[in-house]
């Protein structure tokens, strides 16, 4: 496979199948496992590949719950990005207004108007 070249697993399309797949069987063992428990025949072998599974969801809900938080934490920053950009916004337009209204003023009183008479 040379350099550029991408195959299906490479893809975040292809990673996120792989990780549905992996989650959807851990699922379908977990319902095993317990549906053993229920009828109390939950051999030691079941019992390590629940405590690997359940220690799988837990990491994975940390990442998870991390990369939230991330993206929390940069949306809330880019809101305040655009709240200054906004009051920014209407500090120069403000200033631009006062600025007219002083360019009008001083060639109403050039040019001897009435308005300001």
């Amino acid at each position: 496979m040379t350099r550029n070249t991408r195959t299906r697993a490479d893809s975040r399309r292809g990673r996120t199948l792989a990780r549905e797949t992996e989650r959807d069987a851990r699922r379908d063992r977990f319902r095993l496992a317990l549906a053993r428990a229920d009828r109390g025949v939950l051999s030691p072998e079941d019992c390590a590949q629940l405590r690997a599974d359940v220690d799988a969801e837990v990491i994975e809900s940390d990442t998870h719950r991390r990369s939230a938080g991330g993206q929390q934490a940069t949306a809330m920053r880019l809101h305040q990005r655009i709240e200054a950009a906004e009051n920014a916004i209407r500090e120069i337009e403000a200033e631009r207004d006062g600025l007219l209204a002083q360019l009008h003023t001083g060639k109403d009183a050039r040019s001897g108007s009435p308005s300001t008479r």
